[in-house]
């Protein structure tokens, strides 16, 4: 290691030192700490997060996710068939539930259905690969009330960039440039002490948890990897990895002993906060079901399992200070302008592979919470991305930039009104921005609705604070209010 390294390392530990105090953002912690750097301690069951509010875990599906694909509107009525079928995309559709193919989607609601991958292991549902985590997915949560889909939802800022429409949805409008994101000013909205802790379970911490107020997130890429960031040989032992470490925190920690009451008081804090998630973390796992992780099936290497066995990690954790959201960015392809691929595995299995990680994953994550009988029914998940594709087909056996989408709202036992498709359904007949769905529901409008209902956020705190300017009276009835 060099001087350089060294010093980075030890900066890393100064930051992280202040996360408390100052609210550093995008701490980053690499994968290379080596596990024996502390005792590890085992951790008994936590509650869920402090004043009656549920844990939000947010998923952005970056890339544009081809909602109609995945949700199909197969029977909204004879035009949108022969449309979806015939003439937007006859050889880039998914097959109706009555069809004769051997993998077609499953009805839902007589009028619309899911891709098949988004139900593997349900009786009937043809699986040309089974995987151990294959308990139903997206159709198992919808049988079980625990998944309300809202379709034909949106930004009403979309372009056609991924990185301007991204940002846009991140902060919660175009007009919250310069505000940070919506997801801080949820917090901030509800009083939650800046050091309230918000995770994101990857390279970097995304806008929606950025704060010109001095609140804390951390980005965790790696459970077993939690530690400052520095850089080694990769041929370097553990033990020496170790001594670097130690080294590292020596040399910092007495810059925190002054004479100052605030400063030894913040590096007392911020090295507390340190070893106590270190203990989470450097902990071995075991989830209560299994995530998909594996290559053969996955296109992002698994990251979206590990991410989202992070959130359970901590969230079943005794932390002092509990996880009150995180925030999880999905990748691996959703981009699809060419060989998108629909339900074949053996040929282009690119859009199966996609749903799978998905859907196979968010049903683990909630098995794996409702395993502990305080998390029932206190979390909820939303799942978004910045837009859908085109209608139609292009000449690439794919589909380029859109507008209206999908969006899943997921919770467990009760706390949402599951099992129902929202949003008004605009029909195929007409195109909207860029050739896309067109937008029926503004997707803060969703959000809010969970926010007021489980998290105890108020109509005026979503117009005057976490989404300025959205005129929000009410939702669409997908949270079940606390009572």
């Amino acid at each position: 290691m060099n001087r350089r390294d060294f010093l980075k390392g030890c900066a890393s530990f100064a930051a992280l030192a202040a996360v408390r105090g100052f609210g550093i953002t995008n701490l980053v912690f690499d994968s290379q700490l080596p596990k024996s750097a502390y005792a590890i301690k085992p951790q008994s069951p936590a509650g869920p997060p402090p004043n009656n509010r549920d844990l939000l875990v947010l998923v952005f599906v970056r890339g544009g996710l081809d909602g109609l694909n995945l949700v199909i509107p197969f029977n909204t009525s004879p035009a949108d068939h022969n449309r979806y079928y015939n003439v937007l995309r006859p050889t880039l559709h998914v097959p109706a539930p009555n069809s004769s193919e051997p993998r077609k989607a499953i009805d839902l609601n007589g009028q619309f259905a899911l891709h098949p991958d988004a139900a593997r292991g349900i009786s009937g549902v043809n699986v040309p690969n089974p995987h151990a985590t294959d308990t139903g997915g997206l159709y198992a949560l919808f049988q079980r009330g625990d998944l309300a889909i809202v379709d034909a939802a949106g930004s009403p800022d979309v372009t056609g960039s991924h990185f301007d429409t991204e940002l846009y949805m991140d902060i919660g409008g175009k007009s919250q440039l310069g505000n940070g994101g919506w997801v801080s000013r949820y917090l901030d909205a509800v009083g939650e002490p800046n050091d309230a802790l918000a995770v994101a379970p990857q390279w970097g911490v995304p806008p929606s948890l950025l704060s010109p107020t001095g609140r804390a997130a951390i980005a965790v890429p790696n459970a077993q990897g939690f530690g400052p960031q520095w850089r080694t040989s990769t041929g370097t032992t553990d033990a020496f990895r170790s001594g670097i470490l130690a080294e590292q925190r020596n040399l910092v920690e007495p810059t925190y002993q002054t004479s100052n009451a605030f400063v030894e008081a913040l590096g007392r804090v911020g090295f507390a906060a340190y070893d106590e998630l270190a203990n989470v973390l450097h902990t071995t796992y075991t989830p209560a079901a299994p995530y998909l992780t594996n290559t053969s099936h996955v296109a992002d290497w698994g990251s979206f399992g590990r991410s989202l066995q992070i959130v359970a990690q901590l969230a079943k954790a005794s932390l002092s200070n509990p996880l009150r959201v995180a925030t999880i960015d999905v990748g691996g392809g959703y981009d699809t302008h060419d060989n998108q691929g629909v339900v074949d595995w053996s040929d282009n299995d690119r859009f199966p592979r996609l749903i799978t990680n998905l859907a196979n994953n968010l049903k683990a994550f909630c098995d794996d919470m409702d395993a502990d009988p305080q998390w029932r029914g206190r979390y909820v998940i939303v799942v978004l991305s910045e837009f859908g594709r085109v209608l139609y087909q292009n000449n690439s056996a794919g589909t380029d930039h859109g507008a209206g989408n999908v969006m899943l709202v997921i919770g467990s036992h009760g706390n949402i009104n599951g099992g129902q498709i929202y949003g008004e359904w605009p029909g195929l007949a007409h195109f909207g921005f860029n050739d896309g769905l067109r937008i029926t529901t503004d997707y803060r409008r969703v959000v809010a609705d969970v926010l007021t209902a489980r998290m105890g956020v108020t109509v005026n705190q979503i117009n005057n604070t976490i989404f300025p300017g959205l005129g929000y009276t009410s939702g669409l009835g997908i949270a079940v209010p606390k009572s």
